[in-house]
């Protein structure tokens, strides 16, 4: 079984927070989900694939008392949550085999790993499992399908080789899950377009470590992504700003009573 993505979230852990855009707010799902039912601190919460922990520690500031718990595959980005906070659990398990009794958590969710998981219907079916009655699923992830031409895409051709692979498209995820039980699923699609300043993207690019697609391809794809931007850059002809887009989906599902 290949490493969906082929990212060792081992060897980067120690650089993980200082990537790009690694920065938590307060999860506005969260905060939409116990205004809706009124829980509070008595809800338990479970962050799957959570990395080093920032979303839970950013959401502690909202449920100061609710019992939380962040679950991933990787010790090393899981020993960095440590550091973070003692009154969180963090459990180094498989998504697709939750640890937990079934009905354990009021709101499960899964922010930008889906796509990591080498079993993604396992995965929904444990998620189901574990989440109590009128409990939620929230997953946020980036949509390949919607943004072909994001720049990353554009340069670097085989990373939407790959992302199409390892991402599932929207309607393949709701029918997923409501083929297991969720009692309603919807989808809701953010498209964000915006200017690139091609010179400090090159600065990014160039750091090949933050960013999974980056590290997904393979060697000469990089290196020949990597020259063409590079030639562009020092051509005095070609534009230094070129219109990007990028598509990133949430998709929430909740189980009946």
């Amino acid at each position: 079984m290949r490493p969906v993505s082929g990212v060792d979230y081992d060897a980067i852990a120690h650089l993980y927070d200082s990537q790009p855009y690694r920065e938590k707010a307060l999860d506005p799902e969260l905060v939409l989900f116990t205004t809706e039912r009124g829980l509070s601190d008595r809800l338990s919460i479970l962050d799957i694939a959570c990395g080093t922990g920032s979303q839970l520690v950013a959401n502690r500031t909202f449920v100061l008392e609710a019992p939380m718990v962040g679950l991933d595959r990787s010790l090393g980005m899981l020993r960095q949550a440590q550091t973070k906070r003692s009154d969180i659990g963090w459990v180094r398990a498989d998504a697709a085999r939750l640890p937990f009794q079934p009905e354990s958590f009021d709101f499960i969710t899964c922010q930008f790993g889906f796509h990591h998981l080498p079993e993604k219907a396992g995965m929904l079916c444990a998620v189901f499992e574990t989440l109590r009655p009128r409990g939620r699923f929230v997953m946020r992830n980036l949509c390949p399908q919607e943004c072909p031409d994001w720049l990353y895409y554009d340069y670097f051709l085989e990373a939407f080789t790959i992302d199409l692979a390892d991402f599932w498209p929207p309607d393949t995820i709701v029918a997923a899950m409501e083929g297991i039980g969720f009692a309603t699923t919807t989808v809701e699609f953010e498209h964000l377009h915006f200017e690139q300043d091609l010179g400090v993207w090159l600065g990014t690019v160039r750091r090949r470590e933050t960013n999974s697609q980056l590290m997904a391809i393979s060697d000469r794809a990089y290196e020949a992504g990597l020259r063409r931007l590079e030639c562009e850059m020092a051509d005095a002809d070609t534009p230094k700003q070129r219109p990007d887009h990028l598509c990133l989906i949430t998709v929430r599902g909740e189980k009946g009573r």
